[in-house]
């Protein structure tokens, strides 16, 4: 039996520097990885499409992936003559973080992998994660695909850097077929030119979006669906040492909510608790054996600081 949620997406491995002069070198990230930490907390039959070079031992990813717990790792594909994807994760003292890809981002892109190199029975998965960075033309491709061999699956779309610069016509179509898009509202504010966050949600879901989360950080998240609901979800921080890949998470947690059938406020919920735990230390986490009372606390604090902005009647 194949995983029960997938990220389709990359790995990229880190190393950070931190405005002190510290550093932790090679760390596993990649948005795929850090999906995989928001999906972990809800679910534990998990699959990662993925692709590494031969330069990194198969240690590098396994043993981290392994520590997490229920991730399927049969569909990372170890390329020839790929260089493995690299990048400095520099922060400053207030937060800021720059990333800069130390290996080639073409190579990067033309080397992820394909709807055919997934294992068949992942097709059957009640919900993908789709971080991909070639054109959307190929995005839809790869939907079109899944669609077919699981209409009822569930699509969560965040888009890449390169998808910034597609046509817009491209969007509405890839709109259409997916269930929930989430950008972060830089990405939001490039795409609509637009600084109101719920006149960008009304934006996407004009151009046919069903349920648009919006990622703002220590902000929390803006959610919007097309039946007219909308809610603030507050970012849940317990402890913060590492934002790489707190938006990620969010995205893992959230489809994994959805393609349940949680009720959506409850799922962006829940999303924003797979993002804290993210938060908390440098890379793949370690997750306590009283994971289960933790996550049900925070939860809760989640619940009692929400707000219903404009619930359709």
């Amino acid at each position: 039996m194949g995983p029960e949620y997938v990220t389709f997406s990359n790995i990229i491995i880190d190393d950070i520097v931190l405005w002190d002069g510290s550093t932790h070198m090679s760390v596993l990230g990649g948005s795929g990885t850090h999906a995989l930490i928001g999906m972990r907390v809800w679910s534990q039959s998990l699959g990662f499409v993925a692709s590494v070079g031969k330069d990194i031992s198969q240690s590098v990813y396994k043993d981290s992936l392994d520590a997490l717990g229920g991730v399927d790792l049969r569909a990372i594909v170890v390329r020839e003559n790929y260089q493995t994807a690299r990048a400095w994760q520099l922060f400053e003292q207030d937060g800021k973080r720059t990333e800069i890809m130390r290996t080639d981002i073409n190579e990067f892109i033309e080397n992820e992998p394909t709807y055919e190199e997934m294992p068949v029975d992942y097709r059957n998965a009640k919900g993908f994660h789709l971080i991909w960075g070639r054109d959307l033309k190929e995005l839809s491709g790869l939907i079109s695909n899944l669609r077919k061999t699981n209409p009822s699956t569930c699509l969560l779309w965040e888009p890449s850097p390169d998808h910034m610069r597609c046509d817009l016509t491209e969007y509405k179509e890839i709109l259409h077929r997916i269930n929930i898009f989430s950008p972060d509202i830089d990405q939001a504010k490039e795409l609509t030119g637009l600084e109101d966050v719920s006149e960008m949600t009304s934006v996407f879901i004009g151009w046919g979006a069903k349920i648009v989360a919006i990622r703002m950080g220590a902000q929390g998240s803006y959610l919007a669906t097309n039946d007219g609901g909308a809610w603030h979800i507050p970012a849940v921080a317990k402890k913060i040492v590492d934002v790489t890949g707190a938006g990620n998470a969010y995205c893992g947690g959230m489809l994994v909510g959805v393609a349940n059938g949680i009720d959506l406020p409850e799922a962006a919920l829940r999303a924003s608790v797979s993002a804290s735990f993210a938060l908390e230390q440098f890379g793949v986490p370690k997750f306590i054996d009283k994971l289960e009372d933790e996550t049900m606390s925070r939860l809760m604090w989640a619940r009692n600081n929400m707000n219903d902005i404009n619930i359709a009647s």
